[in-house]
């Protein structure tokens, strides 16, 4: 973990979940932080944590979903470190019903908090890794980036898509020796139901939100797994990252054949989600 002593790192969505443990292992590494939430409480915690580790660090209140949020932070962020070596862009929120359910303010805000929170900061601090010549970048998507799952249709079009944007930057930035890695997990134990919106409603109409929270809390694999293989991909230059191991299984299902995975969750979905 040396080659992160005295890097600065920025790590969006750090206020809970697999952003805080991100900040937490590459604090461990030595590294400088810049960590964003749009939660002040959770950031004022974490930028506690981290200190408390002996690291340099600032915390920075931040809706990655507002352009010109995010070109503030940029300026904010480069008076206080100059330039950036790591980008862990993690920042985003769930969304779940069925299709019918969706009003457009549920698409617009997985697309704003998932995707356009990555591309803006992109379009803000990847040139400048391209003029030093070197960087590494984590972006979190999602087991639901690489299989499509259903109830989830705004939050797997956005991870489908972060998985593509993180195949394509692997390939263009590799010759700026820049590294690009995608993190995908499965059910792990966070905030992300809590926080977001969820449409799910059993046959008596009634809400399945706080079904699904405590599937997660009971199944859930805990964050820090998660970032420390997240941390691991940066270190290993992996260009896709599934965690923990036994989410592995439903990728490789879908890979070797996707006609059957389709049938397979097309059942699930009907037993558990009868019309």
């Amino acid at each position: 973990m040396e080659h992160f002593r005295d890097k600065v790192a920025i790590v969006t969505g750090a206020g809970s979940g697999i952003g805080r443990e991100l900040a937490h292992g590459l604090a461990r590494a030595g590294a400088q932080l810049a960590i964003t939430d749009k939660n002040q409480e959770r950031i004022n915690q974490v930028l506690k944590e981290v200190k408390d580790m002996g690291v340099k660090a600032h915390s920075y209140l931040v809706d990655h979903s507002d352009f010109s949020a995010v070109n503030n932070f940029a300026k904010d962020f480069l008076s206080d470190f100059k330039s950036v070596d790591i980008l862990c862009l993690n920042a985003g929120i769930g969304v779940g019903g069925r299709i019918e359910e969706y009003e457009i303010k549920d698409w617009e805000l997985a697309i704003g908090n998932n995707l356009w929170s990555t591309i803006y900061m992109i379009h803000f601090f990847v040139p400048a890794m391209i003029r030093q010549g070197s960087g590494k970048i984590l972006i979190t998507a999602s087991a639901a980036g690489l299989v499509g799952i259903p109830g989830m249709a705004p939050y797997c079009t956005t991870k489908f898509a972060l998985v593509g944007l993180a195949e394509v930057l692997r390939t263009e930035l590799a010759r700026h020796n820049i590294n690009v890695s995608v993190l995908c997990p499965g059910i792990i134990k966070t905030n992300i139901i809590k926080d977001g919106r969820i449409h799910m409603r059993d046959q008596s109409k009634q809400s399945q939100k706080p079904t699904i929270i405590d599937f997660y809390d009971q199944y859930g694999t805990e964050p820090y797994k998660v970032a420390r293989d997240g941390i691991r991909a940066l270190t290993k230059n992996r260009g896709v990252q599934v965690s923990p191991l036994n989410t592995w299984p439903l990728w490789i299902l879908k890979r070797v054949s996707p006609s059957f995975y389709q049938f397979l969750t097309r059942k699930i979905w009907e037993r558990l989600f009868p019309s």
